[in-house]
């Protein structure tokens, strides 16, 4: 994005009369961006996010970040055999880089999470890297989330075998100290209160995705011309927020969905899961969903009944 187009952006939704404004930053990789973009947000006091591969963090990135809280989400999959299929242009392994990258952020008291691609490369290790994960870095926020839509992607049945075999990892030694998007999520719907993952939610209404160019879509799984809102150039911020399309965008999470599904005493919870994993309107891993809430939700329930007793 130019630095003329991204003030434009950013000036016009600072003026927004309301609080709680955020930006995050996504790629490709968003330390490519000029330093001007970067000096800017930092000197803003909008809540501000980036995720990156981390092989681009030097330790004057990582003081910029921390000057200016910003949080990062660092894509690591693992231990370096999870990470085998990350390679630098020229096709050597990235994961040296990325590791040097998450110690200069803790160097400077970053505040990071680790996000972590589930696919065919580390799908049949999930406590294997999930304790890599904990016991080697400082963080204690992780996000799982499952490859789509590439020659790694996984099934429903392998999603739930994956998810399984991490949760239970996870509740047996780290329930109070380590946070799991996808669990906290949950654990917020037993709660009643809202979901804190976005494909749990009953509406794709989240948020609003800038390109490069400046055409605004719904969401960054949802990148296509007929999804396009306008542009941050020629639209308000309003305009945008109320398009038709989007409205119909996230109405359409609803609709469409089997009837098996919505009666199903897991879709409070999943609600269909994100429209990216359909095929034809079915959620494509159902099998591995259903699966892991019916392993999971019992112990859910028991351990947030032992946290009420205390």
């Amino acid at each position: 994005m130019s630095e003329k187009l991204f003030a434009r952006m950013l000036e016009s939704y600072e003026a927004l009369p309301f609080a709680g404004k955020a930006v995050a930053l996504q790629g490709g990789e968003p330390l490519l961006a000029t330093p001007e973009i970067l000096a800017r947000l930092n000197d803003s006091r909008i809540n501000k996010s980036l995720q990156t591969n981390a092989t681009l963090i030097t330790d004057e990135t990582a003081a910029m970040l921390g000057r200016g809280n910003w949080l990062v989400g660092v894509s690591i999959d693992g231990d370096e055999l999870a990470n085998r299929l990350r390679t630098k242009p020229g096709g050597s392994r990235a994961f040296d880089d990325i590791v040097n990258g998450i110690r200069r952020l803790e160097c400077a008291g970053v505040d990071y999470n680790l996000m972590t691609v589930v696919s065919r490369a580390n799908v049949d290790r999930a406590a294997e890297i999930y304790r890599y994960l904990r016991d080697n870095f400082s963080t204690r926020y992780h996000q799982y989330i499952e490859c789509t839509g590439s020659q790694a992607e996984i099934d429903g049945k392998q999603w739930g075998r994956f998810l399984i075999e991490l949760f239970d990892e996870w509740i047996a030694n780290d329930a109070r100290t380590v946070s799991i998007r996808i669990f906290d999520s949950i654990v917020s719907t037993l709660l009643g209160g809202p979901p804190t993952q976005c494909s749990f939610a009953g509406t794709c209404r989240q948020y609003l995705v800038v390109e490069h160019d400046g055409n605004v879509y719904p969401c960054d799984f949802h990148v296509r011309d007929d999804l396009k809102l306008g542009n941050i150039a020629t639209h308000s911020w309003r305009e945008l927020s109320e398009s038709p399309v989007y409205q119909a965008f996230a109405d359409g999470k609803a609709k469409g969905l089997p009837d098996e599904c919505r009666q199903c005493e897991f879709f409070i919870f999943c609600r269909g899961d994100c429209p990216r994993n359909r095929v034809g309107g079915n959620p494509r891993l159902c099998a591995g969903w259903k699966q892991f809430f019916a392993h999971s939700l019992p112990k859910l329930r028991k351990l947030l009944q032992t946290v009420r007793g205390n």
